[in-house]
């Protein structure tokens, strides 16, 4: 006798059940289709995972990236102690704005594979004004970068100069 899968909407045991609203079978809560009548079913408040929104982690990276406030956030309590630990060097802060710049880059579609919830265009206008959030501390550190090499090379000629 040939061995016969299980029905994935039927309820397996030790699992949450709902009824079809439709035809009032009992089904797996996570059945999406009654395979009594075939009407999709509407999901539960309680089973739908709101996930976390991109355009919050961001600011979070972005401007409170030093103390961790992202990582708290996303669930990543561990990581976001860390941040707070050692956020007196300022290397979290650093390493903030670069996770801030890699969730910019990322997707909705891949966000919401990663964090959860349904699939959510983020607003355009938001993530602009972001990425010039993201791109004006990188602007000024080569800046400063950019001066403090000239006065090591050319410190020497304005003294001659004067």
């Amino acid at each position: 006798m040939a061995e016969q899968w299980p029905d994935p909407a039927s309820p397996a045991p030790g699992h949450p059940t709902k009824f079809c609203f439709a035809c009032g079978a009992v089904l797996d809560a996570r059945a999406e289709l009654c395979p009594n009548c075939g009407v999709r079913q509407m999901p539960s408040p309680d089973s739908v995972s709101t996930g976390k929104d991109r355009v919050t982690a961001i600011v979070f990276a972005l401007l409170l990236g030093g103390l961790g406030v992202h990582k708290f956030y996303l669930g990543k309590i561990a990581l976001g102690v860390i941040y707070v630990i050692f956020s007196w060097t300022g290397i979290p802060s650093l390493i903030g704005l670069i996770e801030g710049i890699q969730y910019l880059r990322t997707s909705d579609a891949a966000w919401a594979a990663t964090y959860g919830g349904p699939v959510r265009p983020a607003n355009a206008t938001a993530i602009g004004c972001l990425w010039a959030i993201a791109i004006v501390p990188l602007a000024l550190a080569v800046l400063a970068i950019i001066s403090i090499v000239s006065l090591i090379f050319l410190g020497g000629q304005i003294s001659k100069i004067q």
